[in-house]
């Protein structure tokens, strides 16, 4: 009666010994995978990251070349624009080309009613000292050269250069000083609150050279309690534009809040002339302080005195 009971539990038994035998085996051959050969296992696990890798490396690697044809149309384009607008000007210009002139010699006439210009000679201002600026002349005998360095050396204050504060300048009528550096210290009509000054060349159409090289380039505006100040007031360096507008205002970089009656302009280079430069209108634009204003009759030889001095 015991008999298939014990037949049931040798099954059982024999069936449990192949499963642990099977196991056995099989975790034989992991830790032999494992720990015999681990770069086998190592490959064979990572085969499928390493596939999906070099397809993202190959997707990135397009992408980065079709940025960069995108990169090198964009500079092609960027290189065109300038050409492009070149050209669109001058085919306005050429459509219209009285209109155009037109317009520019008003800008230029209405300027001085636009803007107050209290540096003007006819309204009272005056270039009081050019520094150690030497004249651009051209002598035509020995006898004049030292007859001008004698009076340039006993007298800094050069009728010529009083030029700058005149309007209505010609081509060649300008202040012409030797080398790229010179200066003029100007008195205004008054003390100014100066906020912006205004620098004035021929444009390059009506230079008899056609060209504007001794134009000045960069120069400083400073502010002076008295001639010779040693310590003025910096109101910034510009540099004026030879490709733009014959008139080119700036304003002061950095502005004071008290006025002056004395301003310094320092003209540091042109743009290329290598005999001389040519400043042909100052103009410096600001507020009065008070409401004595300068008369517009030139002192006389016993008014020469500069207040403060």
């Amino acid at each position: 009666m015991d008999y298939p009971h014990e037949h049931e539990s040798c099954f059982r038994h024999v069936f449990r010994s192949f499963v642990c035998v099977v196991l056995s085996l099989l975790l034989g051959m992991q830790v032999y995978t494992y720990f015999i050969d681990p770069q086998e296992a190592m490959e064979g696990d990572f085969t499928d990251v390493k596939y999906m890798v070099l397809q993202l490396t190959r997707g990135l690697s397009e992408v980065n070349r079709k940025h960069e044809n995108l990169q090198g149309q964009m500079e092609r384009i960027s290189q065109a624009m300038p050409a492009l607008a070149a050209a669109a000007g001058r085919a306005k210009d050429a459509l219209e080309p009285s209109r155009r002139g037109v317009r520019q010699f008003l800008d230029m006439q209405d300027y001085d009613r636009q803007m107050i210009d209290y540096a003007l000679e006819t309204a009272g201002g005056r270039v009081v000292d050019t520094g150690g600026t030497l004249e651009h002349i051209v002598f035509e005998s020995p006898v004049s050269w030292m007859l001008h360095m004698l009076s340039s050396t006993l007298c800094r204050e050069c009728p010529e250069v009083n030029s700058i504060l005149r309007p209505g300048n010609l081509p060649g009528e300008c202040w012409a000083f030797r080398g790229a550096r010179g200066e003029a210290t100007i008195r205004l009509l008054g003390t100014v609150h100066v906020n912006g000054v205004s620098l004035e060349h021929i444009p390059p159409h009506i230079s008899a050279t056609r060209e504007i090289s001794s134009a000045p380039r960069l120069f400083q505006l400073e502010g002076l309690e008295f001639r010779g100040d040693p310590y003025p007031h910096d109101f910034g360096t510009f540099e004026y534009d030879k490709e733009g507008k014959p008139i080119q205002y700036f304003e002061v970089l950095h502005p004071s809040p008290k006025g002056f009656n004395l301003v310094r302009v320092k003209i540091y280079s042109n743009w290329g002339h290598i005999v001389y430069t040519c400043v042909y209108r100052v103009r410096i634009h600001g507020e009065l302080v008070s409401d004595q204003v300068r008369p517009t009759v030139p002192p006389k030889d016993d008014d020469m005195r500069i207040e403060n001095e």
